[in-house]
C-alpha cells in the first residue's frame, strides 16, 4: 500500500458531496501502489506568475517515487464537456445539474511546475533536475479512446474503467514520461525528504487556549442538531426512556422536547432533580407557552399549595424531600384532577428516587406523554433504569457524545461502564493534570492555573468552571482566591463575566467550556463526581490533585 498524506481523510471530509470523486481516488491510490509510492492529498500551493503577483492553487494529488520522480494529478468528477466557443469545461452531476469548472489539465500542469520550482529551492535540491509529469482523472467517466486537443492526449486521462482496474499502470506510464535521457533526475531519498517537508511538514505555532475553545465551540455547535431526528423517533411513543452517557446531548433533547411538545398546545413539565440545572433550563427557555419547568420538589410543593395541602411542620430536610413532598403530590392530583399534565419530561432521571417516580405518574393524565432522559453508566447508576422500567417505557439509546472534546471523552471514560458511546467532536486540547505532593497546595495551585488561562491563554471568565468534591473544599478555595481581580459565583446565580465555583453534585446537567476539577478529601473516591466533573468541560480539562488521588482518577 502506497503511504499517503494525510494517512487517513476525516469523516467530515469523506461525508462532504464535493469530494467524493477526491475520495474514490484516494482509496485506489493507496491500495494500487505498493510502499514506495508517496501520495499527498489536496496540496494548496502560493506561487508567482510571469510578471511577479503572488499566484495560489491546489493540487488534488502529488504521487511522488523515489525513481521517476513525481506525477501532479487533477480530479474531477461527473460527466465532463468542454465547450470550445466559450473555451469552458463542464460537470453534470447525477442529478442532472451542469457546473462550470477549471481546465483540469492547465490546473495539473500549473500545480507540477510550482511544485517543482519549490522543490529545486529545498537545501540539496538546487541542482537536481526532477522528472515532473501531469494527469487528469475522471472516475466518473467510463472510458476515452480519443485525444482532447493537441496539448492533451487520450494518456493524459485516467477514467473509471482504469481507476478500478490499471490505475498502478496508469500511474508508472505518466511517471516514465518524465525521463528525457540523462538531463531529468528521479527524487531519491533525499527528494522523498524535501517533498515530504515541502508538502507534509510537521510543524508548531504558539498558541491562545481561549482560541481553541472557540473554534470547538463552533464545532460542537454544527454537531447538536444531528441528535433532533432521535425527537422525530420517539414522536408517537406514549412513554419513552432515553439513555445515553455523559455528552450524548441529553439535556439539549429534553429542551428541544419540551419546547415541541409546549408548542403543540400540550401543557407539559419539564423536571429535573437539582435546582442550578431547573434554573438554567427556566432561563433558557423562559418565554414558551403551555411549559413549566422546575425542580422535582418545586414542583411538589407548587402543587401541594395549589390544592391547599398543607405540609408538617419541623420536618428533617431527608424526609421531606424522599417522602412528604412526593405524597404530597400525589394527594394534590387525587384532590385537583384538573392540574394533570399532557406531558412530562424528565431530565437527569438516573437521580429519582422510587418513590419519586410514582408521584411524577400521578401527575399525567390517561392519554399524557412520558420522556424520560437518564444517564447509562451503569458504573454509578446501576439501578436508575430497572426503577424507571416499572412505568414501562421504550427504551431509545443515545451513542454519540456531542459535547467533549474526544480528549475529555477518553478521560470521562475511565469512570464509565455501559454501552458503547462515540466521540464525534473534535480532537481538542490535551487534558492538563496538574499533580501536588501536598493536599495544602491544591488550592493554590488551581488558583494558579485559573489566572494563567484568564490573564495568559484569553479563556473568558464565564467559559469557566472550578468543581470540587465538597462544601468545605469550596470555602477553601474561596479563601485562597480572596482578594484576586477574579468575580466568583455558584452553579445556581451564574452571571457574566464569573467564574462558576461550586460542588460536582450542584453541577450536574450543566457545562462549561472550560473546568479545573479540584479533587480533596476521601469523598473523592466515587466514581459518579469523577465522572460528572470530567464530563461537565466541553473543551478544555484541568485536573489538581494530589499523587494518591490522580493514580485512581486517570487510570482505569
Amino acid at each position: 500500500m502506497a503511504t499517503m498524506w494525510p494517512t487517513d481523510v476525516p469523516e467530515s471530509v469523506r461525508k462532504n458531496l464535493l469530494r467524493t470523486a477526491e475520495m474514490k481516488v484516494y482509496d485506489q491510490l493507496r491500495i494500487s501502489l505498493d510502499d514506495s509510492y508517496h501520495v499527498f492529498y489536496s496540496r494548496p500551493w502560493l506561487g508567482l506568475d510571469r510578471l511577479g503577483n503572488e499566484r495560489d492553487g491546489e493540487c488534488d494529488f502529488v504521487v511522488a517515487h523515489p525513481d521517476t520522480g513525481l506525477l501532479a494529478i487533477e480530479v474531477k468528477g461527473g460527466a465532463i464537456s468542454y465547450h470550445p466557443q466559450e473555451d469552458q469545461w463542464k460537470s453534470t452531476d447525477r442529478k442532472g445539474f451542469t457546473h462550470k469548472i477549471k481546465d483540469p489539465v492547465e490546473q495539473a500542469r500549473s500545480s507540477k511546475y510550482q511544485i517543482i520550482r519549490k522543490l529545486r529551492s529545498a537545501r540539496g535540491m538546487e541542482h537536481v533536475f526532477v522528472g515532473a509529469s501531469h494527469g487528469v482523472i475522471f472516475p466518473d467517466v467510463g472510458s476515452l479512446n480519443v485525444d482532447l486537443g493537441m496539448d492533451r492526449p487520450k494518456e493524459l486521462f485516467c477514467c473509471q474503467d482504469q481507476l478500478f482496474g490499471s490505475l498502478g499502470e496508469w500511474i508508472a506510464s505518466r511517471m516514465q514520461r518524465n525521463g528525457r535521457g540523462a538531463e531529468r533526475d528521479g527524487l531519491g531519498a533525499a527528494g522523498i525528504s524535501a517533498l515530504t517537508q515541502l508538502l507534509a511538514a510537521p510543524f508548531a505555532l504558539s498558541f491562545k487556549i481561549g482560541g481553541s475553545l472557540a473554534e470547538a465551540e463552533q464545532g460542537f455547535r454544527n454537531l447538536e442538531p444531528q441528535q433532533y431526528q432521535i425527537l422525530d423517533q420517539i414522536e408517537g411513543i406514549p412513554r419513552a426512556l432515553v439513555s445515553g452517557g455523559a455528552g450524548t446531548g441529553k439535556t439539549v433533547l429534553a429542551m428541544e422536547q419540551a419546547v415541541r411538545s409546549s408548542k403543540a398546545g400540550r401543557r407539559t413539565l419539564l423536571v429535573c432533580h437539582g435546582r442550578p440545572l431547573s434554573n438554567h433550563l427556566a432561563t433558557t427557555l423562559a418565554g414558551h407557552a403551555n411549559l413549566e419547568v422546575r425542580s422535582f420538589h418545586s414542583f411538589c410543593s407548587r402543587m401541594a399549595s395549589v390544592a391547599n395541602i398543607e405540609l408538617r411542620d419541623g420536618l428533617l430536610q431527608s424526609e421531606l424531600f424522599s417522602k412528604v413532598l412526593p405524597e404530597a403530590l400525589c394527594d394534590a392530583m387525587e384532590l385537583r384532577p384538573d392540574l394533570r399534565l399532557e406531558s412530562i419530561i424528565v431530565d437527569e432521571g438516573q437521580d429519582f428516587m422510587q418513590e419519586w417516580w410514582i408521584a411524577i405518574d400521578s401527575a399525567l393524565l390517561d392519554s399524557a406523554k412520558l420522556t424520560v432522559f437518564m444517564d447509562s453508566n451503569q458504573k454509578v447508576y446501576d439501578t436508575s433504569a430497572s426503577v424507571v422500567q416499572d412505568l414501562a417505557p421504550v427504551p431509545i439509546r443515545l451513542t454519540t457524545n456531542l459535547r467533549n472534546t474526544k480528549r475529555i471523552h477518553t478521560a470521562s471514560a475511565v469512570h464509565y461502564d455501559g454501552p458503547e458511546v462515540r466521540a464525534v467532536g473534535p480532537d481538542g486540547l490535551e487534558v492538563t493534570w496538574i499533580e501536588v505532593n501536598d493536599r495544602k497546595d491544591l488550592s493554590r495551585m488551581a488558583m494558579k492555573e485559573l489566572r494563567r488561562m484568564i490573564h495568559r491563554e484569553d479563556v473568558s471568565p464565564n467559559d469557566i468552571a472550578i468543581l470540587v468534591n465538597s462544601a468545605e473544599v469550596k470555602n477553601q478555595f474561596l479563601a485562597k482566591a480572596s482578594g484576586v481581580n477574579v468575580t466568583f459565583t455558584d452553579a445556581e446565580r451564574s452571571s457574566e463575566d464569573s467564574v462558576i465555583v461550586d460542588t460536582v453534585r450542584r453541577f450536574k446537567g450543566l457545562e462549561r467550556a472550560a473546568v479545573i476539577v479540584l479533587m480533596e478529601g476521601d469523598d473523592m473516591e466515587s466514581r459518579e463526581l469523577a465522572y460528572v466533573a470530567f464530563s461537565r468541560a466541553r473543551s478544555y480539562l484541568c485536573v489538581v490533585a494530589d499523587s494518591a488521588d490522580m493514580n485512581w482518577l486517570s487510570v482505569p
